[in-house]
């Protein structure tokens, strides 16, 4: 049996393991690794103490003891590979526990390692195309759209839980951990081929309290870019139809947000237009006033490959395959 105790990389082989996290509740509960079964045997309190008694006492016996309960949960017909954080108190036990008649390895480092490999996974070479598009074109709905074509998408929003805009969380959704999300980008693209397209939406920095993370940031600034268009009718209908009704209180402490950038006469005229409920109106205000700002502008200082029309979602998804082919 081989007794090699430690792994040093994840994302290209995670269909190969059965991956468990052992780290303290609290670490678990505030960022969770998202391909990692979690198993809860200690929380902060209880490892510290353990790191300071040593386990020939009555709390190291009750872990050995949660751990053989949990045996079932730690091994699986793959190789075990756990997951904690340094000194690996927990795994270092479990490890012991089982060897040598099992598989069972430590991912060397902890979450701080994980974090560092991600790097590696957003320098590798994909081929990302990047959809923009002004406010209401429909860009997400056409990642959707590929996605269902069995083609490689990286839906950011979709990971942050957040739409990216000021009214990007309506539904009042909980995000994850910026440690979470960086995982979680990362665990998609190791899944993809660096052979084929890779489509992503063209997004700020920022998606909430998440952050693109650097690398990945300036490899989607590089990409070839596909714009995406739509007019203004049918993109107020669009805006409309995803946030009318949905959280009004949330929708004007956006609009509040963005009174020292749009006029406090104009931001109070939309919050009028909002307590009237009239929906369309105020995505034609927001609209026009989003057009004009400095971030949409730039969008005309990009190079496209081309540009499709999205009056009809099906359509604008064939003609980009078509234009990719």
């Amino acid at each position: 049996m081989n007794q090699k105790k430690y792994v040093h990389r994840i994302f290209e082989f995670l269909d190969q393991y059965h991956c468990i996290d052992v780290r303290a509740r609290e670490k678990q509960t505030s960022s969770p690794i998202p391909f990692a079964t979690q198993i809860h045997l200690l929380n902060e309190n209880k490892l510290n103490q353990l790191k300071r008694r040593g386990f020939s006492n009555e709390l190291g016996k009750s872990l050995m003891d949660k751990i053989e309960i949990h045996s079932n949960e730690i091994l699986s017909t793959k190789p075990t590979l756990i997951f904690d954080d340094s000194p690996e108190i927990i795994a270092k036990a479990i490890w012991q526990h089982f060897r040598p008649k099992t598989n069972l390895y430590i991912y060397s480092g902890g979450l701080k390692s994980l974090l560092e490999e991600t790097n590696q996974i957003f320098k590798k070479p994909y081929k990302f195309f990047t959809l923009y598009g002004e406010t209401g074109v429909g860009k997400t709905d056409l990642l959707k759209l590929l996605t269902s074509k069995g083609q490689q998408t990286l839906n950011l929003e979709e990971i942050a839980n957040h739409n990216g805009s000021t009214f990007g969380n309506l539904q009042n959704n909980t995000q994850p951990s910026q440690e979470t999300f960086t995982i979680k980008l990362a665990e998609t693209l190791a899944r993809f081929s660096v052979d084929k397209p890779v489509f992503a939406e063209s997004e700020k920095i920022g998606l909430g309290k998440n952050m693109i993370p650097l690398l990945l940031s300036e490899a989607l600034d590089a990409s070839k870019k596909i714009r995406i268009s739509l007019s203004k009718e049918e993109r107020i209908e669009r805006l409309v139809k995803e946030y009318a009704n949905v959280n009004d209180l949330k929708l004007k402490e956006g609009i509040e947000k963005l009174k020292f950038r749009i006029g406090q006469h104009e931001a109070n005229e939309i919050l009028k237009l909002l307590e009237k409920k009239a929906y369309h109106e105020v995505a034609r205000h927001l609209i026009e006033y989003f057009d004009r700002s400095e971030s949409y502008q730039s969008i005309d200082g990009n190079e496209f490959e081309f540009t499709t029309d999205n009056s009809s979602p099906r359509d604008c998804v064939n003609q980009i395959l078509k234009n990719l082919a």
